[in-house]
């Protein structure tokens, strides 16, 4: 098995390791993900060495587990119980402000990117919004900027703010380029034992472009070898959709030629059985 080592794995036990991670119970899990690198374990296997450590079974396990992702590449293998691999820790999140040049540039248009009002003709002040957040991995890549009005950016961010609960797999999925990516990786990072709301699942189908029928390119994850399951759920006097992945398979290179080619094949055959 082969390791990314551009970010080397810190030891067990050490400072390194200490400094990023400063709870034992979250330096206990990293240690077993290290120590079975060439024989990954299930979650189930993570949770009995916990218990086994400490004696005792707690029901925050799993978050403990994903309160890693931030800070390490965990891959999961393609099967009904994924095994989790450690495979490198990630880059620290770049922090430094903008710089001038690149700020004129956003500001440009002169123009929010959600309301359209102008400072000169509305009288709005603008201000350069990160489209996908930085807690959710954005960059200050130039792509991944844009103006926006004072009052929408504060509205973005009061909305996105109610999913910090997620924080750790929207991360997993919200940088990936193709909508059908975002959602199938959101997918995998909560697994196939919880179910994910749909508005969850939205706004990370939306992540770097707004995506005006992402039921649809949910569907098309059905054409790659992905599977998923739905229940709705009366909550708060609203009904509430939530999804399940039941299935998930290799992406392709090229996930939307793949899409495409499936659902030709699929219809050339159904239109065949026809006649």
């Amino acid at each position: 098995m082969e390791f990314d080592i551009t970010w080397p794995l810190p030891e067990p036990g050490s400072a390194e390791l200490a400094a990023i991670l400063p709870a034992n119970e979250h330096r206990r899990i990293y240690t077993l993900l290290y120590q079975r690198r060439d024989d990954p374990p299930t979650k189930v296997e993570i949770f009995d060495y916990l218990a086994q450590l400490t004696g005792e079974i707690h029901s925050q396990r799993d978050r403990r587990l994903r309160d890693l992702y931030p800070f390490f590449r965990i891959d999961k293998t393609q099967e009904r119980r994924p095994r989790y691999i450690l495979v490198s820790r990630k880059p620290p999140v770049e922090d430094k402000p903008l710089d001038r040049k690149t700020k004129a540039q956003v500001l440009k248009p002169q123009r929010c990117a959600m309301c359209g009002q102008t400072p000169l003709e509305d009288g709005v002040k603008l201000v350069v919004d990160h489209k996908i957040p930085r807690e959710w991995g954005g960059t200050n890549d130039i792509e991944n900027l844009q103006p926006l009005c004072a009052d929408c950016n504060g509205g973005k961010k009061d909305h996105f703010r109610t999913y910090d609960r997620y924080v750790e797999q929207i991360r997993q999925a919200a940088t990936y380029n193709e909508p059908q990516r975002r959602i199938g990786e959101l997918l995998l990072a909560f697994g196939t034992q919880e179910w994910v709301r749909s508005d969850v699942i939205e706004v990370v189908a939306s992540a770097k472009e707004y995506q005006e029928d992402w039921q649809r390119r949910m569907r098309d994850l059905r054409f790659i070898g992905w599977d998923y399951r739905y229940k709705r759920k009366k909550e708060d006097g609203r009904v509430r959709t939530y999804y399940q992945l039941t299935q998930s398979a290799p992406w392709p290179d090229n996930i939307i030629a793949a899409i495409k080619a499936e659902e030709s094949k699929r219809s050339a055959a159904s239109s065949s059985n026809k006649r």
